[in-house]
């Protein structure tokens, strides 16, 4: 199914006197990957802070599946079909990865505390699918032999891997990725482009935040860029990367010209 299906209009956000994110307008559409880019300081963390509840807008209202969710609860986003990670990977380390991915079901889960204590056959059958559904995300993130060992023991790419294991728990419709690949090797990155790449083939729809411009200009299809809190550019990875505003102040001249030469 085509069409928006998140939409921001006049976002704006003030910490104190400084104003973080300006008056932004964007449309995420189903089906695509959307990415974010801009120099460190430019608002994009706090973007995705503003979209999933963890900070309130200052300005401006958002809304998703045409629904407003300007004002809510990270918890109620999240059951509304809006997941994410964050730049640092969190995860549940005294759990083994299987844990953390039935851990991760728990937010749109409808059992009540009284029924989990008792044991109910409504909960345990949850319980269940909840494990069933555990197994076959360890093996959709590339992590079906390591389940059943802690995350501090895996390799920071495979942890990456186990953080946006742990957002797709939840069955998002709107997956939003806090630099994905940073801080991982070469081989790690392959790794997880291919994730990224099946989660958006499997029919989620993905928005990240990604410091690598070969990642970004590769899986993308449309970017948008922002300065000081404002978006100075937006469209299609080539055009994004031949603006002049995007290169005097973010890609330089020496990307720009490597970009035209491939």
């Amino acid at each position: 199914m085509s069409g928006v299906l998140l939409q921001a209009k006049g976002v704006s956000k003030d910490f104190g006197g400084l104003r973080a994110v300006r008056d932004l307008n964007f449309e995420i559409q189903r089906g695509e990957i959307f990415s974010i880019i801009g120099p460190n300081g430019s608002g994009k963390t706090t973007t995705f802070n503003l979209v999933t509840g963890f900070l309130p807008v200052t300005g401006g209202e958002i809304s998703f599946k045409e629904d407003q969710i300007t004002g809510l609860k990270p918890f109620q986003i999240c059951r509304k079909g809006i997941a994410r990670t964050f730049q640092r990977t969190t995860l549940f380390e005294r759990n083994t990865v299987l844990e953390n991915l039935v851990i991760g079901q728990r937010a749109t889960r409808e059992s009540s505390i009284l029924s989990c204590i008792l044991g109910s056959p409504g909960a345990r059958q949850r319980e269940k699918e909840a494990l069933e559904k555990a197994h076959e995300l360890a093996e959709f993130i590339g992590l079906s032999r390591q389940k059943m060992i802690p995350p501090g023991a895996l390799p920071q790419g495979a942890q990456k891997q186990l953080s946006i294991g742990l957002a797709l728990a939840s069955a998002p419709e709107l997956l939003l990725l806090d630099e994905p690949v940073g801080g991982v090797n070469m081989e790690e990155i392959g790794a997880l482009i291919d994730l990224i790449t099946r989660i958006r083939k499997s029919g989620t729809t993905i928005c990240l935040i990604e410091h690598k411009m070969s990642v970004v200009m590769n899986i993308s299809d449309r970017v948008i860029v922002l300065s000081y809190g404002e978006k100075i550019a937006e469209g299609s990875p080539a055009e994004v990367s031949q603006n002049e505003k995007v290169i005097k102040s973010y890609l330089g001249e020496r990307y720009a010209a490597s970009r035209r030469q491939s």
